[in-house]
């Protein structure tokens, strides 16, 4: 139960607390915010793995497991198998269009739940990528 309680509070500190124009949707705003960086987030640490996946396997497993995590190819509309990186960033899409048809409690519950997880996994990788790439000062 804590973890699910911590998916808004990240996902407010990932998005940041800018004012919405008139009108806006919240929903629809954030989920849009998130989706801006989840490609690039998630490309950045992959590359890093992918750079020397050896040297990660042995000298930073958790990193490495994280970035097999986001690799994980995973069922897309029962037709194709894409990676969890591009599932999460294709579920929250076609739920944000499903919302935007109905805004409905449920359309709104199913895509903030798909937003903080897609937000979750943005920050890990922010938080990896600060870990990985950050220089070494002697």
């Amino acid at each position: 139960m804590k973890k699910l309680t911590l998916i808004p509070l990240i996902a407010l500190t990932l998005l940041g607390c800018a004012h919405l124009m008139p009108g806006a949707d919240p929903l629809v705003v954030r989920t849009e915010q998130a989706q801006s960086g989840a490609n690039a987030t998630f490309d950045f640490v992959l590359h890093l793995d992918d750079n020397n996946r050896g040297f990660w396997r042995t000298n930073a497993p958790a990193f490495h497991q994280f970035c097999e995590w986001l690799r994980t190819p995973l069922q897309y509309k029962a037709s194709q198998e894409v990676p969890r990186a591009v599932l999460m960033q294709l579920d929250v899409d076609d739920l944000k269009t499903a919302y935007k048809m109905n805004k409905s409690a449920a359309n709104s519950n199913v895509l903030f739940t798909a937003v903080g997880t897609l937000t979750y996994a943005i920050g890990q990788s922010m938080s990896w990528s600060n870990i990985i790439a950050a220089p070494i000062h002697n």
